[in-house]
């Protein structure tokens, strides 16, 4: 897999890397995936748009469903070609949304490659 640096934010120089990872994967801006997460927030009566319950909602709701859980570094998943989004996290209190499409990981840094995977999701191209 390759890296390459993503980085996207809202008019008030704000960002968030669940906003980010929708945007890249369904090829929208960033204030309506961030108003449609809130919507969303409150249809589903969270706290957050940032709760799993939310976010995995979303994506079911865009044909992006969860295709498996894993306990390895993001560098060491094999993917076909396609679009993912990885839940991943640092094993401590850091948790983070990445995408990856066609075997290219769109972050703001390369440290992601040493995250680990939680749960990759798969967008299904109908």
């Amino acid at each position: 897999m390759k890296y390459q640096y993503y980085y996207i934010e809202n008019n008030e120089g704000k960002s968030n890397c669940v906003i980010r990872s929708f945007c890249k994967l369904y090829n929208k801006n960033y204030d309506e995936v961030y108003n449609e997460l809130k919507h969303l927030t409150k249809e589903l009566n969270c706290n957050n748009y940032n709760d799993v319950e939310v976010f995995e909602t979303y994506m079911q709701r865009n044909n992006t469903n969860k295709i498996k859980s894993s306990n390895i570094k993001i560098k060491d998943l094999d993917l076909d070609d396609g679009e993912y989004i990885i839940f991943c996290y640092d094993k401590k209190d850091y948790y983070h949304m990445i995408p990856i499409v066609n075997n290219i990981i769109y972050d703001k840094n390369d440290n992601c490659l040493e995250l680990y995977v939680i749960d990759v999701y798969k967008k299904d191209n109908l």
